[in-house]
């Protein structure tokens, strides 16, 4: 997304940023599932660049 620091968004725009990612993967019948715990550390560990 070329966001380089996640931690600097503010509520709002993370709100939004959610709402069109959910949107855009969703299928029909089905919303798409969260990240598992592991998935998400990482995630945010290389956001913050430690990984």
């Amino acid at each position: 997304m070329g966001i380089p620091d996640v931690g600097a968004l503010s509520l709002g725009q993370w709100t939004a940023i959610v709402k069109a990612w959910n949107v855009a993967h969703a299928s029909e019948n089905t919303p798409p599932a969260p990240p598992t715990v592991d998935e998400f550390e990482l995630a945010y560990a290389r956001a913050r660049g430690l990984h």
